[in-house]
């Protein structure tokens, strides 16, 4: 699908042996069972680690009677954790098959199997009578920092807003536009984060109203995305020996001008950072 093939413009979803790299490194790779959350230290790509999937368990009150839908699920990190802490059921759905395949893998290495079921689809076309138990089938719906490569957020929103039942919550992290972008910027966000069109607070919230949900809090984050990227390039510059040993020079560079490009973005105060949390009517 072309969208898969464009989105690999973004260096932080090439290079998808690093994760079979960092388990043998680790002395994991031939272990019958992994544990999801030392696995989270390698597989996850979102922001403040597990305890923003603790923040999203509280938030939508998961136990083991919910069910879950984690648009763009990559190597499946977050549902792991999620569901090894609260019990839930979770279908991971993720556009990239090289990614998802691997996600699955270490599904089954961490025996969550059972718990964790991996499909490749796109959230704008797939089909959502065949995802899961068809539409309105899920309590709750997860994504990290994914939404931002999805312009069409009212064709977004509104299938997920399908796929719920009444009185479901989405638990979303995401970019936002807080004002107007430079050209170098929207030519970084384009290439280098594969993001266009980031919409304003004011144009989310009407979105997310539009589509048919309520009780919507928009969470700024942009304070705490803007130090944690910040951090997250000082330590892989401190670190670029051990990881380059493990991975390669060509690994390495690539993630560096990801996660620099990202920072810079942040740096500049265009881009905000936010958590929203809302209930479908």
């Amino acid at each position: 699908m072309t969208e898969e093939v464009d989105i690999k413009t973004m260096k932080l979803y090439n290079h998808v042996e690093r994760i079979q790299n960092e388990l043998k490194a680790r002395d994991m790779l031939q272990s019958e069972s992994i544990d999801p959350i030392e696995l989270s230290q390698i597989d996850s790509m979102h922001y403040e680690g597990n305890d923003a999937i603790e923040d999203a368990i509280a938030a939508m009150k998961l136990n083991s009677h919910g069910t879950i839908l984690d648009v763009g699920s990559g190597f499946g990190g977050m549902s792991r954790v999620l569901c090894s802490k609260s019990k839930c059921k979770a279908t991971a759905l993720e556009l990239q098959k090289d990614i998802s395949d691997m996600a699955k893998y270490l599904t089954k290495k961490c025996k969550l199997d059972n718990y964790i079921t991996h499909e490749v689809g796109d959230i704008l076309s797939y089909n959502l009578d065949e995802l899961g138990s068809g539409k309105e089938s899920y309590d709750g719906i997860v994504s990290f920092l994914v939404f931002l490569h999805i312009p069409d957020k009212a064709s977004l929103l509104k299938n997920c807003a399908e796929m719920l039942k009444a009185g479901g919550s989405i638990f979303i992290e995401d970019y936002y536009c807080i004002s107007p972008f430079t050209e170098s910027e929207v030519k970084t966000l384009a290439e280098d984060v594969y993001s266009k069109d980031l919409p304003t607070k004011e144009e989310y919230i009407s979105a997310l109203t539009e589509a048919g949900f309520d009780n919507v809090q928009f969470i700024d984050k942009t304070d705490d995305w803007t130090a944690y990227v910040n951090e997250r390039v000082d330590a892989f510059i401190s670190n670029r020996h051990n990881y380059e040993k493990i991975h390669g020079e060509t690994t390495y560079l690539s993630l560096l001008h990801f996660y620099t490009s990202v920072s810079k973005l942040f740096k500049g105060q265009h881009l905000g950072g936010v958590r929203i949390i809302a209930e479908k009517v």
